[in-house]
């Protein structure tokens, strides 16, 4: 079994990790304790990790293609990932899959995990308020402005009768 030295900077990663439930980067770990430890550097933190992973004490999971992010608890869960936040929340309820087997009869499943996009809470409530609001655009300085109602003047350039309903391209 590999072996590594437990300095105090590798003891707070695992302290760091210990109950967390934020699914942590490698970036975010050392974001986090970089400030308390200013020797540390990142390939400390990803050496930790890939130690961690190896030795089946943390979990890599594959949630996000912009980082790596990794999961403390190994135990067999779901996971449910904000498409706007992406925050991530452990689904802990068993979920019966169908018997894979049958669509990979050659292979040998080692694990599943279930992934579900959803809008969180926080991020639900954030896209309610945004509805009945629209972008309006001055013809006289070409300011944007959204309102929900169509706005007499531009708060701009103070124009009158200027704000046309504006159309993104997104």
């Amino acid at each position: 079994m590999p072996r590594i030295k437990w300095t105090p900077q590798r003891l707070a990663i695992l302290k760091y990790l210990d109950g967390n439930k934020e699914h942590p980067s490698a970036e975010e770990i050392y974001s986090a304790l970089s400030k308390d430890y200013p020797t540390m550097s990142i390939a400390t933190v990803y050496n930790v990790l890939e130690f961690l992973k190896r030795t089946g004490r943390v979990k890599e999971i594959y949630i996000d293609p912009e980082k790596r992010r990794f999961d403390p608890f190994i135990q067999e869960h779901h996971h449910a990932i904000c498409i706007k936040c992406k925050k991530v929340f452990d689904i802990y309820q068993d979920i019966k899959l169908p018997d894979l087997t049958k669509f990979l009869p050659d292979f040998e499943i080692l694990d599943t995990h279930l992934k579900i996009h959803v809008l969180c809470p926080e991020c639900r409530k954030k896209e309610d308020l945004k509805v009945g609001l629209k972008e309006y655009q001055c013809s006289h300085c070409g300011s944007i402005r959204t309102a929900k109602h169509k706005p007499q003047k531009c708060p701009a350039c103070g124009s009158r009768g200027t704000l046309k309903e504006y159309k993104s391209s997104n």
